[in-house]
């Protein structure tokens, strides 16, 4: 009940600025892209991506993480919400591939890891044999700046970079030490944050 009550609060607000604007003013007003980073870390990462008028647009993210070897299995999901405004067109729209602009804005992300270590892990610099299980749930906000590259009318790149302050809560006390570094499962503090997406508009 809990985590549909956060993912309601991410929907609800872009269904409410969505309908205080009329999309047909722009040719493509939406955009559905994949993560490629995320490829790498077992992670198929989606998002949504509505135009406003008004150069602003809100943006609808979504994962889901899935791993099982001899050492370990992983199950989760990820969502969250982007508000963007962006600084206008830079390139010529007759040109076959352009910067079309850059952007600003704040994100909010919310995510859940179900980690199982199959032989065990470190503790405290002590090994601890397995299996060892642990759920983390983990919320970051902050802000992020990107750019978006167009390519024959309908491709999109997007790149972005940014940073912000997460938490993230363990449902065990026992978290192994790779958990809790700055790219680690279970981190809590000020972290950087980098995306590359590509899709299309429609």
């Amino acid at each position: 009940m809990k985590k549909l009550l956060l993912l309601s609060l991410f929907i609800i607000p872009a269904a409410w600025v969505r309908s205080q604007v009329d999309p047909a003013k722009n040719l493509y007003s939406n955009e559905l892209r994949v993560g490629f980073f995320q490829f790498f870390v077992n992670t198929f990462y989606m998002e949504y991506e509505h135009m406003f008028s008004n150069n602003t647009s809100v943006v609808l993210t979504g994962g889901t993480t899935l791993k099982k070897d001899n050492y370990e299995e992983i199950y989760g999901g990820q969502g969250g919400i982007q508000f963007r405004v962006y600084a206008g067109h830079f390139g010529n729209e007759d040109m076959a591939v352009r910067l079309e602009s850059g952007y600003f804005g704040p994100f909010f992300r919310y995510k859940y890891m179900d980690v199982t270590d199959l032989d065990g892990a470190d503790f405290n610099s002590s090994w601890m044999a397995g299996p060892i299980s642990n759920i983390y749930n983990t919320y970051s906000g902050g802000i992020l700046l990107g750019l978006k590259i167009v390519a024959l009318q309908r491709l999109t790149f997007d790149m972005s970079i940014g940073g912000g302050i997460q938490y993230t809560d363990s449902e065990n006390d026992l978290v192994p030490d790779y958990a809790i570094n700055l790219f680690g499962i279970a981190y809590s503090g000020v972290a950087p944050t980098a995306n590359f997406t590509f899709g299309f508009r429609f």
